[in-house]
């Protein structure tokens, strides 16, 4: 055998087949580098709405612990008739379900809350055109508040937002509650679009 037989190499079409080959797999490698990339932003972003969900309702959770109780915001007293004896004492009105510091009504909660250096101030939710919308009040030590000043949009979309108390011997209740009844605890449901329909979020807090 010669030396220019042993140096012998590739014919014109086993290098086509070569470079077609590699291009199958170039082709192949993109692609899947590519629905790696486009799976980890949908992750991200997931992960980032998740986040954005669990701050607010953190923040709601946060608002209703430490909410005005009796000895900040005791009931304004019934005054007697114009016409009742001027020694006639003012009547308490019967207890609420809420504590004084709270308050909730259809698609809204509104209370007052520590503000930090013995300062109190209001704080309203509520849901509007596909958000939930957050309103804080100038904090301060005296009566009464300031009220709720700003207005921001904490989360969108939103689909719904409701308020529940648990009531004994009634079970959840939504607003207007029975006067004569006592909240031990309270639901909070943000609910949400998601890809098989609506998604509610639900946060239980326990009154003292």
């Amino acid at each position: 055998m010669t030396a220019m037989s042993r140096l012998r190499g590739f014919t014109l079409l086993e290098v086509l087949v070569a470079i077609t080959l590699m291009a199958i797999l170039s082709l192949i490698g993109w692609r899947g580098l590519d629905a790696v990339e486009r799976t980890s932003e949908r992750i991200f972003l997931h992960a980032d709405d998740t986040l954005a969900l669990i701050r607010v309702v953190g923040q709601i959770e946060r608002d209703i612990r430490q909410h005005a109780d009796i000895d900040i915001l005791p009931p304004a007293p019934i005054r007697p008739a114009a016409s009742a004896p001027s020694n006639v004492p003012a009547a308490q009105p019967p207890a609420g379900a809420l504590p004084p510091g709270i308050a909730a009504g259809n698609k809204e909660l509104a209370l007052v809350r520590a503000a930090g250096d013995g300062a109190w101030q209001r704080v309203r939710w509520r849901f509007e055109n596909g958000a939930l919308h957050r309103a804080v009040g100038p904090a301060s030590a005296t009566l009464p508040l300031p009220d709720v000043a700003n207005d921001d949009v904490v989360l969108e979309p939103v689909e719904d937002f409701s308020v529940r108390a648990w009531l004994s011997g009634r079970g959840w209740t939504a607003p207007p509650l029975p006067a004569a009844t006592v909240a031990t605890g309270l639901e909070v449901v943000v609910v949400r679009a998601g890809k098989t329909g609506a998604e509610p979020y639900r946060k239980v807090v326990l009154l003292p």
